[in-house]
């Protein structure tokens, strides 16, 4: 054989290597592929969740009574389940062991896990999940968005794990536009660590205007870097505002969050009020329920209570049913602080 017809054989043999390798990368589930089917698993406590939900979004976790980060996670598990099964948050933790032992260790004192549990000991979810995913460890938790898309995949303990959840939980999170836009972010964020602000604003604002919706979150972090970072109260005030108007004025969910992002979060410092007010002015009556709840947010932040409890009562009359626990307890805070407030007023001085 000469070298030509060896070279020739070397390369198809390269070739059909790397169109197997590319095959067999194709079969890996990740984030943007259809998450697999929960296969009928013996249930522990629950229901199954639905994974081709429209609303919310639906966690999947592997973990195991013998595994001590597991046990880490599931705290922070119950926490984020009680906030925000109202909101659309369906959670199944799945272990692998006999059922028997997954029931006696649920029902053991101390151990309180609020959230839905199954068992898979013939490992048929572990095999479609977790192995197809070449996830080795646990505990693992897979993100599965609306319309039955994988979003994200790791570990439940993940610093990143809670904000990606928030975000998926209000359709926020789309894992192919993320990967599109991470080099404009990374290049924002380099200049800034220099205080190129015109440059860093530049590449922020180029990420943002690919999908405004889906970037809320670099939206808030390009004002935090100008309030700061710059340590300009002013310009960061009225670019929020600006942009309310222009990228968000007829998305009310992203509205609210930046009128609780202004104050609420405790690192908005100064917090100036007015720029929430502002925001919450551009929703106007658009957002029904959410527009009053965003109201009276600001309203309390004011200092009105009265008004902050009218306010959050007509919200909580005409909210859909799935928000109404959520907005209740809001609505019970502001009168318990209306309370607290009447009762303070009325002991005399030093009492």
């Amino acid at each position: 054989m000469t070298h030509r017809c060896i070279w020739l054989v070397a390369l198809s043999l390269l070739v059909a290597h790397g169109a197997w390798a590319g095959e067999e990368e194709d079969k890996v589930l990740k984030p943007g592929k259809d998450a697999p089917a929960v296969n009928p698993l013996k249930l522990i406590q629950g229901d199954l969740p639905d994974l081709k939900t429209e609303t919310g979004c639906v966690l999947v976790e592997f973990w195991a009574t013998w595994c001590v980060p597991c046990m880490k996670s599931i705290p922070h598990l119950n926490k984020l389940y009680g906030e925000l099964k109202d909101r659309g948050l369906q959670i199944i933790a799945v272990s692998e062991e006999e059922d028997k032992i997954v029931s006696e260790f649920v029902k053991k004192k101390g151990v309180a896990m609020s959230y839905p549990i199954a068992s898979d000991k013939d490992g048929e979810m572990a095999n479609n999940w977790l192995k197809a995913a070449n996830q080795e460890g646990i505990p693992c938790a897979f993100l599965v968005g609306r319309g039955g898309r994988v979003l994200w995949i790791g570990n439940p303990l993940d610093e990143k794990f809670e904000p990606t959840l928030r975000k998926a939980l209000t359709g926020r999170y789309d894992p192919v536009m993320r990967k599109k836009t991470e080099p404009m972010i990374d290049a924002a964020r380099k200049c800034v660590d220099v205080r190129n602000w015109t440059e860093g604003y530049k590449h922020y604002d180029e990420a943002i205007e690919t999908d405004p919706r889906l970037l809320l979150d670099i939206t808030i972090e390009r004002f935090k870097v100008t309030l700061l970072k710059e340590k300009n109260p002013k310009a960061a005030g009225e670019w929020l505002v600006d942009n309310a108007r222009k990228r968000y004025g007829s998305d009310p969910v992203a509205l609210q969050e930046l009128v609780n992002m202004i104050v609420k979060d405790p690192e908005v410092v100064p917090r100036d009020v007015a720029v929430a007010a502002a925001i919450a002015e551009v929703m106007g009556t658009k957002g029904g329920s959410r527009a009053m709840e965003t109201q009276a947010v600001v309203a309390f932040a004011q200092g009105d209570q009265t008004k902050a409890v009218e306010l959050q009562t007509d919200a909580w009359m005409t909210a859909d049913p799935i928000d109404k626990a959520s907005i209740k307890r809001t609505l019970d805070e502001y009168r318990a602080s209306g309370k607290r407030g009447t009762a303070a007023a009325g002991k005399p001085n030093g009492g």
